[in-house]
């Protein structure tokens, strides 16, 4: 995925404009700048029909013109004209590569859309992201990700990966001898909750008890499915335990 602002589109029609109503007041310098902003903005929105078409004959004969222009003096009346020329054409190439363009806008969430795109550890608190395991972290990002893009049941499945994930740790963090053999969700919050010293606090254990029954359980059925609502809420629950735990981590 390529993350993009709307700019570069709304710069390249003003580099065009621009150089469509170039006049001999301009100086070389200005028009060449003015190019290779185009060009560049061009890349940038992906517009390679655009750009294979400046490689044409009669783009190319107005370039190398452009380039041995005397920098001193304004546009010679013919250039000026040349250039005027070019980028009428291009504009009309641009109009229609525009039409295959697609700009998606992403809808506000409950969560800071930023964070959920591109710097997820900053819904945990400072620090907490980097305990997560490998697995854990690219889960988490993940369901960040499809809240903002509308994909519910998958967000709702890699947090609860996550979540699970961070209780592993958990779990091996206050259960040192005597451990699983295969850690489950349900006999690892048993086995914290039976500990005598160093227990737990109950409000943890009954939020990952509420987790396990209420949407993780329920989550590996294919017919499962959730609405954006419920799945901000278990997001939110999760953020809550793995918080907590990742305090003791």
């Amino acid at each position: 995925m390529i993350v993009q602002t709307t700019y570069a589109y709304i710069q390249i029609g003003l580099c065009i404009r621009l150089l469509r109503n170039i006049t001999v007041a301009y100086k070389p310098e200005f028009a060449k700048s003015t190019i290779d902003d185009l060009t560049k903005s061009l890349r940038n929105g992906g517009f390679e029909v655009s750009l294979a078409w400046m490689h044409s004959n009669s783009f190319g004969d107005m370039r190398t013109a452009l380039g041995v222009a005397d920098e001193e003096k304004n546009l010679d009346p013919k250039l000026a004209r040349g250039i005027v020329e070019q980028f009428s054409i291009l504009e009309n190439v641009v109009f229609a590569e525009a039409i295959t363009k697609k700009v998606y806008v992403l809808p506000s969430r409950r969560f800071n859309t930023e964070y959920l795109l591109t710097d997820p550890k900053k819904l945990l608190k400072s620090g907490a992201f980097e305990k997560l395991e490998e697995i854990a972290r690219t889960d988490f990002s993940s369901s960040c990700r499809c809240i903002l893009f509308g994909e519910p049941t998958a967000a709702a499945f890699h947090i609860l990966r996550a979540t699970e994930s961070v209780l592993k740790s958990y779990y091996h963090h206050h259960r040192k001898q005597n451990r699983l053999q295969k850690p489950m969700w349900g006999p690892m919050v048993d086995q914290l909750r039976a500990k005598t010293k160093n227990r737990p606090p109950e409000t943890l254990l009954a939020s990952l008890d509420l987790i396990r029954t209420a949407y993780r359980n329920p989550t590996q059925h294919p017919e499962a499915l959730y609405e954006i609502d419920s799945a901000q809420d278990l997001f939110g629950v999760c953020l809550d335990v793995i918080g907590k735990m990742t305090d003791e981590i």
